[in-house]
């Protein structure tokens, strides 16, 4: 028998970003031979299930199939997490985790909280009115429905002479709202809160600055007539030096054009001289196998690892990761600078980097630089991010098959290279003051699809 502990608080979601939520086996066991299921409270319907069989009986819902995503990196230590990216409007409400083994079943319920902050308030303002000036403030892209208040110079509220809040097609709010002010009224602002953030934001408008006495007609008329005739004096000018200087603008682009090539030439040279800078820091990184998770595979070289089937019997120590199928490498970093390439040809999921020595190796570990990993990971095919907090995706127009790894300590620098197009993929900026190490996970097999392993080059 076992319990399914889910989130005991509710979940703040984001429109338009991503949430990731964690069921967890209590007491942990391996949930890989289980079958887990999502499902919505009061819109029914399976959101995901692991693994997918296709069932006609019990079908998933249309609107979660291309964003609903199983997670199994901790699966070994019962922890299974369902990732829904991008969130909607709609997504919010009570969800149940459902775990099913062979013998026995259990479930948790928990709650998800969707929230949007909108766009910051556009103020308008109208005169004519016989009964003031109206001022009307608009905003659009909330979620649930926001608060709206108008304040004078003295921060005093004023009520709204009117005010509509409609769902877009989007499940987003757009907000309307508006007062009727005199013409001695100097400042007026409007505010617009998040009720789940507490987050508001506003936009104040000067009314007397912002209208103007109307000049008579003839006024008016005179200067647009100026304005045209100066306009058609100037284009007429404009035209007569350009048919003086075309023939000299075409030699000057023609040497421009060589100037840019030369400048392209220089900016190659340049990147393959900072290369070779780089090059003069490489280390000989090995693995620690005293480190290595029992499921990893290490070369008698300890150059290379490639995630396992077989669960080895190996000394507890430690030193060992237990939860995280992860190595690192034997050296240990705490001043100066230092340089590695890594092969990750053919592999489908990996995640490199460095580490804080000291960091926790036994139990749940979220990477991210507050628990002292700096990192880059491949989740899928193109699906590069930097494991920041929040996560940073990675468009890279290229996938690398050499990632070549820079840490310069007193600087604060950890920077990854594509090594063959050599291009710059990503830094963190830190303020180091532990000793550090290098990081490796080599992923899953996924049925034999990600068996190439890590290779450290020389």
């Amino acid at each position: 028998q076992f319990h399914v502990i889910g989130p005991r608080s509710p979940v703040i979601a984001v429109v338009e970003e991503e949430i990731v939520l964690p069921c967890q086996l209590s007491p942990p066991r391996d949930a890989g031979d289980m079958e887990v299921r999502w499902y919505r409270a009061h819109s029914p319907g399976l959101v995901h299930r692991y693994p997918s069989p296709q069932d006609p009986a019990e079908p998933q819902r249309q609107d979660y199939r291309a964003r609903a995503e199983v997670l199994l990196e901790n699966a070994t230590r019962g922890l299974v997490s369902l990732r829904v990216r991008p969130v909607h409007a709609s997504d919010g409400g009570e969800y149940t985790c459902f775990f099913e083994s062979p013998t026995y079943y259990n479930e948790a319920k928990f709650e998800v909280l969707v929230t949007g902050t909108g766009m910051a308030p556009h103020i308008h303002i109208e005169s004519g009115n016989t009964k003031g000036i109206k001022v009307t403030c608009t905003s659009t892209g909330w979620y649930p429905e926001p608060e709206v208040q108008w304040k004078d110079l003295q921060g005093l509220h004023l009520t709204p002479a009117s005010e509509t809040k409609t769902i877009e097609g989007n499940g987003l709010f757009h907000v309307q709202s508006s007062i009727i002010v005199d013409n001695s009224s100097k400042n007026v602002s409007c505010v617009i809160r998040n009720p789940v953030l507490g987050v508001e934001k506003g936009a104040r408008v000067s009314v007397a600055d912002a209208l103007f006495p109307r000049n008579s007609p003839w006024i008016v008329g005179l200067a647009v007539f100026v304005a045209l005739l100066v306009f058609g004096m100037i284009i007429i000018s404009i035209l007569f030096l350009r048919a003086k200087k075309a023939k000299g603008s075409l030699k000057e682009e023609n040497g421009s054009l060589k100037e840019k090539h030369g400048s392209l030439n220089e900016k190659h040279e340049l990147l393959i001289k900072q290369k070779e800078e780089i090059e003069k820091e490489n280390e000989g990184v090995t693995l620690d196998r005293k480190t290595a998770h029992p499921y990893l595979q290490i070369a008698k070289d300890n150059k290379s690892v490639r995630g396992g089937e077989v669960f080895q019997d190996l000394p507890k120590c430690r030193q060992r990761f237990d939860t995280l199928v992860c190595v690192l490498g034997q050296q240990i970093f705490f001043k100066g600078k230092h340089y590695w390439e890594v092969s990750v040809k053919e592999k489908i999921k990996w995640t490199l980097g460095i580490c804080k020595d000291s960091v926790c190796r036994q139990g749940e570990i979220q990477l991210s630089p507050e628990v002292g990993f700096w990192t880059l990971c491949l989740n899928k095919k193109n699906d590069y991010q930097a494991l920041a907090n929040p996560r940073v995706p990675l468009h890279l127009e290229e996938s690398p098959e050499i990632v070549g790894i820079f840490l310069d300590y007193e600087a604060g620098r950890v920077s990854f290279y594509n090594v063959t197009s050599l291009t710059h993929i990503y830094t963190y900026r830190e303020c180091f003051r532990e000793a550090l190490r290098p990081y490796f996970y080599p992923g899953p097999l996924h049925n034999g699809q990600n068996g190439h392993p890590l290779i450290i080059q020389n």
